[in-house]
């Protein structure tokens, strides 16, 4: 993306169609099939898979678009060709793959010491599988494109934040479809701890950007976050148990952007 010449708005365009697909796709599904009554992962429908790819394939859908307009097929080229640069010094992979799972693993640990519920499983489900792939579509969009081009205005850290709330707030139509009725009156609470956790990802995974510019290793710490909890956490937690896991995972990943901005200052840069 270094060598891309974008237009103008091409970022507004980017971040309006990302929105956009998933928002009306969403509200579509809802006024025909109407949503699940329960958790979605537990009631999955044709509607909720329609919803579901509407939404993972948005930012490259977007991404895609936006560089077409900028410089046709050779920006869809050079966008796409980040995919190919995946040789990087082993830690790397073992930071980008790990450092959500073990802390998932962590905090589910602490939680089973007060309730049961909360030990950790091995859930080896179809949605769980498919957390392996879905992330790709979504960060040829977040990593791919919109993190280098913010980038060259922003610090990393102000990235990270601005890209991560846009991120989590991307999610907030599709999450109402999803958990709406199941969390009930207490939706807000469980949305916004989940969306500091997505805040959190997405300056790790900024982070590792910096460090290796690499898309491949965006994708892959996206999917150790999402499949991370689709394997460890228990899909037969009840509301009040699934926001205290959302809260207290969300905390611990403040904790280890704490620990990265304070073993790398540059993070924080202009």
């Amino acid at each position: 993306m270094k060598d891309m010449d974008l237009k103008k708005n091409s970022l507004s365009l980017f971040f309006v169609i990302a929105y956009a697909l998933p928002i009306v796709a969403t509200i579509i599904v809802a006024l025909v099939a109407g949503a699940p009554s329960g958790l979605v992962v537990n009631e999955m429908s044709a509607g909720a898979v329609v919803v579901m790819m509407a939404m993972v394939h948005a930012p490259t859908i977007a991404a895609i678009i936006v560089v077409f307009q900028s410089q046709g097929l050779n920006g869809i080229k050079i966008l796409l060709q980040q995919l190919k640069y995946w040789k990087f010094a082993p830690h790397w992979y073992l930071k980008a793959l790990l450092i959500f799972p073990a802390t998932m693993l962590a905090v589910l640990f602490v939680l089973s010491l007060f309730s049961s519920n909360f030990s950790p499983v091995l859930s080896l489900s179809v949605m769980a599988f498919g957390a392996l792939f879905s992330p790709l579509w979504e960060e040829i969009g977040w990593t791919g494109f919109a993190t280098p081009v913010m980038l060259k205005k922003l610090s990393p850290l102000k990235v990270g934040l601005l890209l991560g709330f846009l991120h989590a707030m991307w999610h907030l139509a599709a999450t109402i479809y999803g958990a709406g009725a199941f969390h009930g009156n207490l939706f807000i609470v469980n949305f916004l701890a989940t969306s500091v956790g997505i805040v959190g990802l997405r300056i790790v995974t900024i982070w590792i950007y910096t460090r290796t510019s690499s898309l491949v290793l965006g994708w892959l710490t996206h999917v150790s976050f999402t499949c991370g909890q689709l394997l460890f956490v228990s899909f037969g937690l009840t509301s009040v148990e699934t926001i205290v896991w959302n809260s207290a995972f969300s905390f611990a990943v403040i904790g280890i952007v704490i620990f990265l901005l304070v073993r790398n200052k540059d993070l924080m840069g202009r």
